[in-house]
């Protein structure tokens, strides 16, 4: 998959969505580790389950991904067996609703805990709704894939939700093209068991307007108050605005896979100057380089503890004019050498 050319370092999505990806991968025999570390997504991200991924991260492991393993129905296949615990809070809340519509209301009003990538809306008409989901960010190879795998989810978790109702969906609508293949195309109606349209005007689900009358088993009014708060507050802190220095930290992260960004790049990507931005990081007492020299050196690490690069591999991949750049930057920030790094952390290697 190419990465889009100007990719939108701003967008995010869930550690959750990521976590899940990775679980799915390993159970097919997917050396994931070695994709992940390919992306430049480092472990320790995924330790905080309601943090954030740079969509140019995930972007670039399902690239990896499909350069290794040819699955054009990757998004499908990743949505077949998500469970609501997938979704944390909002996975939750939507098991107390009393009703479907209060379901399809859950998922609207509170998808920004998931990502900020696309937008959920609902659109009324005589005898039917259609629950629609646009991707805003990323290359056409992942919005195609993302839609694929966010309608899928919608579907494998209402059904979870109504398991009286096999009629579910109606129709599912794709703005983008039908499969040349017939064969992928069949599979694309065993796994929503409906009819399936593609070039339409939207992508969305159709379905009947007197399923959302359907009550749910689970209902809870006292436990859907007490988790609607909580999602509340999770997205007051979500919202609240980043630090400069944690801005660039998070767009440097996002940058490095395509080569390590400079200054002005960053500066461009806040709307502002890179003399600005320099005058701003010496008033919060930090600089561009330091913060540069932070995301590097948990890269580094990152890769000497997954033992799978040569310590050549490494500096090329952080940008180190040669290996000896890279050992001397390493000793500089850490006190010892690669190889040290790796021996004092079981991890033997010979990198001569």
């Amino acid at each position: 998959m190419p990465i889009t050319e100007k990719m939108d370092a701003t967008g995010w999505v869930s550690v959750r969505h990521v976590k899940h990806i990775i679980a799915r991968g390993e159970s097919a025999g997917v050396r994931m580790d070695e994709l992940l570390d390919e992306a430049g997504l480092l472990k320790a991200r995924l330790n905080d389950a309601d943090g954030l991924v740079p969509l140019p991260i995930l972007e670039a492991m399902l690239g990896a991904f499909s350069q290794r393993y040819s699955d054009p129905l990757m998004g499908l296949h990743l949505a077949s067996d998500i469970q609501p615990p997938t979704f944390g809070a909002l996975g939750y809340l939507s098991q107390t609703c009393a009703t479907y519509a209060d379901v399809i209301e859950t998922v609207t009003n509170y998808s920004r805990l998931l990502s900020n990538i696309g937008q959920t809306s609902v659109e009324f008409q005589p005898g039917h709704a259609r629950i629609r989901w646009q991707c805003l960010s990323g290359s056409p190879f992942f919005r195609r894939q993302a839609t694929e795998y966010i309608l899928g989810v919608f579907v494998v978790l209402s059904r979870l939700l109504l398991p009286e109702r096999t009629e579910f969906p109606r129709e599912v609508h794709f703005a983008h093209a039908r499969p040349d293949n017939a064969e992928l195309v069949r599979k694309y109606f065993s796994f929503f068991q409906c009819p399936v349209y593609f070039d339409q005007a939207v992508s969305c689900l159709v379905i009947d307007t007197a399923v959302l009358k359907t009550r749910m088993r689970y209902g809870d009014a006292f436990m859907k108050d007490t988790l609607d708060r909580h999602a509340r507050d999770l997205i007051r802190q979500r919202e609240q605005p980043m630090s400069l220095p944690e801005e660039v930290r998070h767009l440097v992260a996002a940058m490095i896979i395509q080569g390590i960004p400079t200054k002005e790049m960053v500066a461009q990507q806040l709307g502002t100057s890179a003399r600005s931005l320099h005058r701003k990081l010496h008033e919060l007492g930090t600089g561009y380089r330091e913060i540069l020299d932070e995301v590097r050196l948990e890269m580094a690490r990152s890769r000497l503890n997954l033992g799978g690069d040569t310590v050549n591999q490494i500096a090329d991949h952080l940008g180190f004019s040669s290996h000896q750049a890279f050992l001397r930057w390493f000793r500089q920030q850490t006190g010892e050498t690669p190889g040290e790094y790796r021996r004092n952390r079981g991890q033997e290697k010979a990198d001569a």
